[in-house]
């Protein structure tokens, strides 16, 4: 068992009634879902990966969200149990695979659209999952990143406290993450997710493959 999945697996249970689904990871499905609204063209093909997709809500709500709209899904996630908790409640179709990032890459699949809400901060090695989503997504593809974000001292404060639920993370600020990219990606938006004031700061990134 690889260390970092320990937590995640003790969390599967619970994960869908945590108090952070009202005011973080809603929210964050409902600007995805916003996103991917404008995203989406209609008689046209998708492959779509939400890499650390927990128990699967998000991609449970795409797929009743877009039921027109012709969308492969694949979920990963490096916690058996998650994804065990995927296969239980997935009535589509649905592609899991318990993996890494780093050992996802090694399937040289390619995708039109990436999703990563949430599970970024917890990558030991950002600037290299940067890269292999840059590697995963077709040209002019689209990763749709959401994370916390330490933009200040407020938001570095709250998050020091969640960090002791999660495991180590780091929450890069948005300033660090358009710098990361900015050679592999041109950002399309960034939409600031507030759902309570006392709430961090929550980004989403739009990123479109290729730079400007």
């Amino acid at each position: 068992m690889h260390n970092s999945s320990v937590i995640w697996d003790f969390w599967a249970d619970k994960y869908e009634r945590l108090w952070v689904q009202k005011y973080s990871l809603g929210p964050s499905r409902r600007e995805i879902i916003k996103a991917l609204a404008s995203i989406l063209k209609a008689g046209q093909k998708y492959q779509l990966l939400d890499m650390g997709c927990g128990t699967g809500q998000l991609l449970r709500e795409l797929q009743r969200t877009f039921p027109e709209f012709e969308v492969e899904y694949t979920g990963v996630d490096i916690s058996a149990k998650m994804i065990e908790k995927c296969r239980e409640q997935d009535e589509a179709n649905t592609r899991y695979i318990i993996s890494s990032i780093a050992d996802f890459a090694a399937h040289k699949a390619q995708f039109d659209l990436i999703i990563c809400a949430h599970s970024f901060p917890y990558y030991e090695d950002k600037a290299k999952a940067m890269d292999i989503f840059h590697q995963l997504l077709r040209e002019n593809g689209v990763l749709l990143l959401v994370q916390a974000s330490e933009n200040n001292l407020y938001d570095k404060i709250i998050l020091f406290f969640v960090k002791f639920t999660t495991g180590k993370a780091q929450y890069l600020s948005v300033k660090n993450i358009l710098s990361m990219v900015k050679s592999k990606f041109s950002p399309l938006d960034i939409v600031r997710i507030k759902e309570r004031f006392y709430m961090p700061s929550i980004c989403l990134f739009l990123l479109k493959k290729g730079a400007d």
